[in-house]
């Protein structure tokens, strides 16, 4: 399948590892040139020196929770390459992990900053360069499986998460006059750097892991942000794309 992305700009936000880095990598394979950006200038070195092999990349350091950093990311990605025709708003963390009751507002602000403003502001930034340039660009959320089976003590996340699949539908809604398909994907467990101490070895059947009994790899969800981020899907927008095993299919067994 022809996926149109031969000479397309990608920002990928989180892209130094894990899913992001899966996703710079798919694309930059399907022929796009990326922008990766991540929070630390040594991690966006690595990936971007390691990457370079596939394509055209390079890479900025960018806290996605600051306005600031998200505009000088989206004018310079333009500044370098031209134009931007998709956005993958990855950029997200799993911590801390507790019951609401001891949470810290600090803490449930930091969460909701990441995900939720920072997919806010790169949604929007992303989409006003494509209006003006008349791009009918792509922008690609990065939700969870937790956003509808929530996590024991994980509250700001599970809300962060389904935030972004409100967001994702909302941004479809007011984006489409100008073209722009926005939708999300819901990874399940996947083996990164941020939840492999939580999961068996590779391998290893787990049964309360869904229908494939397994965790994904990162290039697992990479595949459905390429196929997003692509014209293969063009009567899509405000939809949610469950990568996950079956993992939100299968209702947890029951111990009589």
């Amino acid at each position: 399948m022809e996926l149109g992305l031969k000479g397309k700009i990608a920002i990928v936000t989180g892209g130094s590892r894990g899913i992001g880095r899966a996703a710079a990598a798919a694309l930059l394979r399907e022929g796009a040139s990326v922008m990766v950006a991540s929070l630390r200038r040594e991690s966006v070195d690595m990936a971007v020196k390691e990457l370079a092999r596939l394509g055209r990349v390079e890479g900025m350091p960018c806290d996605v929770a600051v306005e600031t950093d998200v505009v000088r990311l989206v004018r310079e990605t333009v500044k370098r390459f031209g134009r931007l025709d998709v956005m993958v708003a990855n950029a997200g963390v799993a911590d801390p992990y507790k019951n609401l009751l001891e949470m810290p507002v600090d803490e449930w602000d930091r969460m909701i900053a990441i995900h939720m403003r920072g997919t806010f502001l790169c949604g929007r930034e992303a989409a006003r360069v494509m209006r003006d340039a008349k791009v009918a660009g792509r922008i690609v959320t990065v939700s969870s499986t937790s956003a509808f089976e929530c996590d024991p003590l994980g509250g700001s996340y599970n809300a962060a998460k389904a935030g972004i699949v409100g967001l994702t539908r909302s941004m479809a809604i007011d984006f489409a006059d100008w073209g722009i398909r926005v939708n999300s994907v819901a990874p399940g467990w996947i083996y990164t750097d941020m939840s492999t101490s939580d999961l068996p070895p590779r391998g290893t059947p787990v049964e309360n892991l869904g229908a494939l009994k397994r965790a994904g790899e990162p290039e697992e969800v990479a595949a459905a942000i390429v196929f997003l981020a692509s014209s293969a899907c063009d009567f899509m927008t405000g939809t949610t794309i469950f990568v996950d095993g079956g993992q939100t299919i299968v209702a947890p067994k029951m111990r009589w």
